[in-house]
């Protein structure tokens, strides 16, 4: 009888070890693009909770420009970056969220055909999110952000080769201010249209 009871506590107890040690998740309906790394994120609010990520986000560099780190052209640094040709298309997020809303999909519709039209140019996504939480955290979900919005442009049929991103956390917030009507406008994707090169 007593063997018994070790036995069964054995096996408990293996199976709870495995259970604790299971494999990292990736966010449900993301598919991954070749060549492009999937953050995951476990906090509960927009930045308020810290979360463990798959790899580390990628930042802008502290002078602005942008780090080579997804394939992009050699020339991408002297090419004219163009913020005005898909500036009413921000796209916006709800707190703790990399999920596009279907209030938000026309405006991924006219991003895809806006670059179906300029073939010879690349899209740059940036990830942004509202101040609260630590900067690895919104850094991170920057990057989730950043890479949803690229996958579904993918999906519409831009080829995942000329799209880029990069989260920028709360470095670059579009409002200032607290509240919700402020963290609201900071939660978003935007698109920046890089020429071709001349």
């Amino acid at each position: 009888m007593k063997r018994t009871t070790l036995f069964n506590f054995f096996i408990l107890s293996l199976v709870l070890v495995f259970t604790a040690t299971g494999c990292k998740k990736v966010p449900k309906g993301t598919t991954a693009i070749p060549g492009q790394r999937i953050g995951v994120g476990s906090g509960k609010t927009d930045g308020i909770a810290d979360g463990g990520i798959a790899t580390p986000a990628l930042p802008a560099n502290p002078d602005g420009t942008i780090p080579f780190a997804d394939g992009r052209p050699s020339d991408w640094e002297t090419r004219t970056k163009n913020r005005e040709m898909f500036a009413a298309d921000i796209v916006y997020f709800d707190v703790d969220s990399a999920s596009v809303k279907g209030s938000e999909k026309s405006k991924l519709e006219a991003v895809a055909a806006g670059m179906k039209s300029q073939p010879g140019g690349d899209l740059l996504i940036e990830g942004h999110c509202d101040e609260r939480g630590t900067e690895g955290y919104n850094l991170a979900l920057g990057d989730r952000r950043a890479n949803a919005l690229r996958e579904y442009l993918a999906n519409l049929g831009v080829p995942a080769d000329k799209i880029h991103t990069v989260s920028f956390g709360e470095a670059k917030p579009a409002a200032t201010g607290t509240g919700e009507g402020v963290w609201s406008k900071n939660r978003r994707g935007e698109f920046i249209f890089v020429e071709p090169a001349k």
